[in-house]
C-alpha cells in the first residue's frame, strides 16, 4: 500500500504525530508499506496564485517542493492528515499544501483513497472534518476522521495524548480497519 502522511504540526513527536504512529502500527507498521512523510512547515511551499494554469491541464506554474507531493499524493492508497486545530481550522502550513493540490484536483488523483484525519484540538474542530467529508464524498473516497480534545476544560490544562490510551488504541484500530478493507479488495 502507498501511504502519504501530511504532518500539519510543527511539533515533531507531538500529539498528532503520536496518533499517526498508532495508526501506522495498526497498518502493520510503517515499513510494511511504501510510506512517505511530508512536513509542510519544513518545506518550501508557496501559496496558490489562482492563476488558473492548472485548470487547463497545464499543471502548477510554481516550481517548489509541491512537485514532490503531487506524484506521491496521486499514487497514494491512503492519505493521512495530522491536523492540530489553530483557531478552529488546520494549521496554515497544511492549508497551504492543500490549496496547492488544486493543481491536481480530479477524481483521477483524489478518488479511491482512504483519507485519514487526526484532529487534535482545544475547543473546536468541525470545519476540518466537514471539509474532508465533502472531498471524500465528491471523489468517491473513504473518510476516517478521529477528533481528540487535548485540553481539559475543567482544569484549563493541556492533556498529552500519551495520557489518553483509549484514543491511541482508536487510532490503531482505524489502521487495522483500513488494512482489512484494502486486503479484501
Amino acid at each position: 500500500m502507498n501511504v502519504v502522511v501530511l504532518h500539519g504540526s510543527a511539533h515533531v513527536g507531538g500529539d498528532t504525530d503520536t496518533l499517526i504512529d498508532a495508526f501506522l502500527k495498526g497498518l502493520g507498521g510503517e515499513s510494511a508499506h511504501n510510506t512517505i512523510h511530508f512536513r509542510p512547515i519544513d518545506m518550501n511551499i508557496a501559496h496558490c496564485r489562482a492563476c488558473g494554469n492548472c485548470l487547463g491541464g497545464g499543471g502548477c506554474v510554481i516550481d517548489d517542493e509541491m512537485q514532490n507531493v503531487y506524484p506521491a499524493f496521486s499514487k497514494a492508497d491512503a492519505v493521512v492528515l495530522g491536523a492540530p486545530m489553530f483557531w478552529g481550522y488546520m494549521t496554515s502550513q497544511l492549508k497551504t499544501l492543500f490549496d496547492r493540490l488544486e493543481a491536481i484536483v480530479s477524481e483521477e488523483h483524489f478518488g479511491g483513497k482512504d483519507f485519514v484525519l487526526f484532529v487534535t484540538y482545544r475547543s473546536y474542530y468541525g470545519s476540518t472534518v466537514e471539509w474532508l467529508q465533502r472531498i471524500t464524498a465528491w471523489s468517491g473516497s473513504r473518510c476516517h476522521a478521529m477528533t481528540c480534545q487535548t485540553f481539559d476544560t475543567e482544569t484549563g490544562r493541556d492533556v498529552p495524548i500519551s495520557d489518553l490510551p483509549d484514543r491511541l488504541l482508536e487510532a490503531e484500530k482505524i489502521g487495522q480497519e483500513i488494512l482489512r478493507i484494502r486486503e479484501a479488495s
